[in-house]
């Protein structure tokens, strides 16, 4: 079995499925904003840092630079339709929560509100940023983290019970089978 050459640009979805999160940013005037992303990972534990890739064209690139936080909620295998209603319109031109089912609730330590009906919420401060080629890498500090009740098994996702959005590239989604793969 050999292999296949794929343009250089289409590597990014050979390192998918991911996770799909729902980036909330507020305005100056505490308006809120959303946008999905799956481009996000860990960094550190100590202090605990996460980064989310975004182009600096979006949206919410602009409100994260002015409010200096953000919250990161993770979806269920349920929110397909919301995490295609949030990457494809524009906070700038549409108010993206009063077309969608979700529900927005007050963040303990953040001004960017995080959303009820997320598998995971996380609030961030700003730690940093960094310039990574048509995107900026921004690495938040994690301050909380809310967990829908039931979900999890020693602080890890009972996959019987949490159905994440796993985003495979070019529109198509997946999620997790009912049992962990072991040694």
């Amino acid at each position: 079995m050999g292999f296949i050459e794929v343009k250089p640009r289409s590597f990014v979805y050979l390192l998918q499925p991911k996770p799909v999160a729902i980036i909330v940013s507020v305005d100056v005037n505490g308006k809120s904003n959303g946008m999905s992303a799956a481009w996000l990972t860990p960094t550190s534990r100590d202090p605990p840092l996460l980064a989310v890739a975004i182009s600096p064209k979006r949206y919410t690139y602009e409100l994260i630079k002015q409010s200096r936080d953000f919250t990161v909620n993770i979806l269920d295998s349920s929110m397909v339709d919301e995490a295609e209603l949030f990457g494809s319109l524009s906070g700038r031109d549409v108010d993206k929560f009063k077309k969608s089912k979700l529900t927005l609730v007050k963040s303990n330590v953040v001004k960017s509100p995080h959303i009820a009906e997320a598998l995971t919420a996380i609030e961030c401060t700003l730690y940093n940023e960094y310039s990574a080629g048509d995107h900026q890498l921004i690495i938040g500090r994690v301050e909380k983290v809310y967990v829908r009740e039931g979900v999890l098994e020693e602080d890890v996702y009972d996959i019987s019970k949490a159905k994440v959005l796993l985003y495979l590239g070019g529109g198509s989604y997946t999620t997790t089978i009912d049992r962990t793969l072991t040694r």
